[in-house]
């Protein structure tokens, strides 16, 4: 049976291949919609593709190298994940949604519960709004007043604190099936087979803060030139590990090789051309 066992990291110069072959692959924030908003999400992308896939006018084209590597063996020892693929506003994103969403409201049952005690008994839902709020979690917070038991408060934190860690990872892997590209045209993501390194313990961030207004968070990262982390989020690897690397032109591939023998030890690996790599695969 016939299947791409490849996976390609692309990038745009033959300086960011130098650095990842010396430093590892660094992290950093990229643009992502995440139910219908701009985020951005750390992470390192690569793709499960063909090199004819390759390209201007080709199914991805985000530069003109790439390092090239066993999908099996790299999505193992990189703990990489296939992005999950929804497709506009369907019942399927609208349950992640939902589900993330009522995940972190029930974090302040205890503050719930205290403005219940010192109001005597007062409903909070009619003097705090929070939106969005689910008709479920509206009562559950509605039953709660000041002889709820502290432990059973706990535990139901504890719980939802569980459904917010998971929602948030996979709101980490979620991508719209179709996108609009730096040219403001749309194309379809799904054909990229994106993998994606995620990092559990990091946030993505929202463009614009809860009362509407311009994350300044978000300015500050998305002006910044990359990579965005250098001591932290690298993913190391063994130049044994990688299968090829295809650059842009000859006396690049030369370049590459005496850089590559400089600096470990005289080792090698395959490095042509992009065109190269086409001639061969359509042969094969």
């Amino acid at each position: 049976m016939k299947e791409i066992n490849q996976i390609i990291h692309l990038t745009n110069s033959i300086g960011i291949i130098k650095s990842i072959l010396e430093n590892g692959f660094y992290t950093s924030y990229a643009k992502e919609v995440l139910y219908g908003k701009n985020v951005l999400i750390p992470m390192i992308s690569f793709a499960n593709i063909l090199f004819r896939d390759i390209g201007k006018d080709e199914v991805v084209d985000y530069g003109k190298y790439g390092i090239v590597f066993d999908r099996d063996f790299i999505t193992k020892e990189f703990d990489l994940n296939p992005v999950f693929y929804i497709k506009g506003e369907n019942e399927i994103e609208k349950t992640f949604k939902n589900n993330f969403e009522n995940s972190f409201i029930p974090q302040i049952l205890d503050i719930v519960k205290a403005f219940h005690t010192k109001n005597n008994g007062k409903n909070f839902n009619d003097y705090i709004e929070i939106d969005p709020m689910s008709r479920e979690i509206k009562g559950l917070v509605k039953s709660l007043d000041k002889n709820v038991n502290d432990e059973f408060i706990k535990s139901i934190k504890t719980v939802f604190e569980s459904y917010f860690n998971n929602s948030l990872k996979q709101g980490l892997l979620l991508k719209p099936f179709k996108v609009i590209n730096k040219d403001g045209e749309e194309k379809v993501a799904y054909n990229e087979r994106e993998w994606r390194k995620s990092f559990f313990d990091s946030f993505y961030i929202s463009e614009n803060t809860p009362n509407g207004d311009l994350n300044k968070e978000y300015v500050k990262w998305i002006s910044k030139e990359k990579p965005h982390f250098t001591d932290k989020y690298v993913l190391k690897f063994r130049l044994s590990d990688v299968k090829c690397i295809y650059v842009d032109n000859e006396s690049e591939v030369h370049d590459l090789q005496m850089f590559i023998k400089k600096k470990f030890k005289n080792q090698s690996i395959d490095i042509n051309t992009l065109k190269e790599y086409k001639k061969r695969e359509s042969k094969s």
